[in-house]
This record gives structure tokens, sequence and C-alpha cells, in this order.
């Protein structure tokens, strides 16, 4: 019959249109990404170890993210949106210490957060999002838009500072012993009477230390930035 088709017969374009079947939900979404980076860890978060987490191939993640710093981006942006961050008091002084404490949590619940953030070349969202709030809860409170941007901006750089110059102390094996030889050496070098303090503020900083430093700066504030 030549090039006539029957009634069971559609052209290949016609099967394209009217045959196509329905499409299936997609196996991934940038969500699912996220939360699969996080189950495998910054330590050793990369496409591959994330697609083998979703069991997907490899290429299907170009689809949602560009590269490893996107994945990253991603990563972080669901680890700041869902961490537990302190309800506003009203009482700047009690926010502030409570938002670094919350940063803290947030930094150690994720380890290797803290060595990605620092390498990215531009901020993740959730973490300017959460920034400008703090912001505008000292604004609440009665500071310039400049001094609670400074304030903020401030308590913030000091927790990630503290935090990160702990964990260059630390090792994957014997961190304990890494930090105690580090803090000997550094002690011997500033001589006896400064030893001690300097053992303290080596081998302690997510406590004793970082409280006094910022208790320290809180004062700053209260004394040069807060309102009367």
């Amino acid at each position: 019959m030549g090039g006539e088709q029957t009634g069971h017969e559609v052209s290949g374009r016609e099967w394209r249109v009217r045959g196509r079947p329905r499409g299936r939900p997609p196996r991934i979404t940038r969500p699912a990404i996220a939360d699969a980076a996080l189950a495998v860890g910054f330590d050793n978060l990369t496409l591959a170890t994330v697609a083998d987490r979703l069991q997907v191939a490899h290429s299907a993640l170009y689809r949602h993210v560009a590269d490893r710093e996107e994945l990253v981006m991603v990563a972080i942006n669901r680890a700041v949106a869902a961490a537990a961050w302190p309800e506003p008091t009203g009482e700047w002084r009690s926010d502030l210490e409570a938002q670094a404490a919350a940063l803290w949590r947030l930094l150690e619940r994720h380890p290797g957060l803290i060595k990605e953030f620092l390498r990215l070349t531009r901020f993740p969202e959730q973490v300017m999002l959460r920034f400008g709030a703090a912001v505008r809860r000292l604004t609440d409170c009665g500071f310039t838009v400049e001094n609670a941007f400074l304030a903020a901006d401030t308590v913030f750089d000091l927790t990630i500072d503290v935090f990160s110059r702990g964990k260059q102390l630390d090792a994957p094996a014997g961190a304990s012993v890494v930090r105690d030889s580090t803090a000997d050496a550094w002690a011997e070098a500033v001589g006896p009477e400064l030893a001690p303090i300097m053992r303290q503020a080596l081998t302690d900083p997510a406590t004793t230390w970082f409280d006094r430093k910022l208790k320290l700066v809180l004062d700053g504030v209260a004394a040069s930035l807060a309102p009367p």
C-alpha cells in the first residue's frame, strides 16, 4: 500500500505531538540536591558524591547547578534556612548574643562549612537575608541603620573569625594533640608571663575566650553605637 498509513499508524511528527507519554516528576530538584549535599557533608562534597547519594547520573546535576561552587551555595543556603535562629526579644544585646550562639552552632553542626564559606566569591542569599534581619532588629531597638550594620557585622565577623581559627588548629585525626602542641609552642614563644593566657585562648576558643571577646565587643557597641 505504498506510502499510505493505516488507521493504526501515525507519522513520526504526529507521534511526538500526540503520542508523547506523560512526563514524570523530575527525579531531582534543587532542594533535594541541597539535602543530599548536606548529607554527604562539606568535606566530601563534589558533584559526583551528590549524584551517587541521589542515585542519578552525574550529568543530571548540571540541569540544576552549574558547578561545585553553586552546589556549595545551594547547600549553605539550605543549612542557614533550616537552622534554629532565635526569636527577637526586643533587647539588642540579648539578640546579638543569641544570634552569635546560633551561628556558632550552625558552623559546628556542618563540619567544613566554614572553610567553604570563606572560599566563596559571593555571599549566599540566605546568609544575606539573615544578616539583614539582624540589622533590622537593631534598628527596631533604636540604632541608626549605619550603627546597626556595623554592630551586626562586627559580631558576625567575630564569631566566624574565632570559629575558623579554632578549626585551623584541628586535624582529621588527633585534633586535640595538634591543638595542645600548637598552644604549647605559641605559649613558649610569647614568654612565661603570657603563656597561660595564650594556652587558654587557643585550647578553649569555643567557650570562655569567645564569650569574653563577645562581651568586650558588645560593651563597645553599648558605649559607642547603641541608642541612649
